[in-house]
């Protein structure tokens, strides 16, 4: 039998596209409410983002999970937004979830920044992108 280290456990917290775009409204809800003045949130924003995560989703993550997502989404988005940046004429293409453009300009962009390649296979969806850029 193993030995109960008691709430301090945690599992990994889990996320899919729902309970991302349920944490970038509470995210904006927030920094709309003044409870992240500056780079980071006050201790009522993460506590807040904790309480009403756990109410929409039934995930009761702690902030160090929260903050964590919060970290990923903005690196992800930072490397999005360097990808297409001005780009014209690219589409979005909804069976394989990112940009519709040629290989050429993927193995172009890939050239330039190797990390790429990942947002190739997967992007973000432009109604997610509206709420990162938030």
């Amino acid at each position: 039998m193993g030995k109960n280290v008691g709430s301090s456990s945690k599992a990994p917290a889990t996320w899919n596209n729902h309970n991302i775009s349920i944490f970038c409204d509470l995210c904006i809800k927030e920094v709309d409410a003044g409870r992240r003045p500056g780079t980071h949130f006050k201790k009522e924003g993460w506590e807040n983002l904790r309480v009403n995560f756990s109410k929409e989703t039934g995930n009761n993550y702690n902030k160090g999970q929260l903050k964590n997502k919060w970290d990923a989404l903005k690196i992800e988005w930072k490397l999005w937004k360097e990808l297409v940046g001005k780009e014209t004429g690219l589409g979005w293409n909804s069976s394989k979830g990112t940009v519709d453009a040629s290989d050429e300009w993927w193995n172009n962009k890939i050239q330039i920044n190797a990390e790429y390649a990942k947002l190739r296979k997967k992007g973000i969806i432009p109604e997610m992108e509206e709420k990162l850029d938030r």
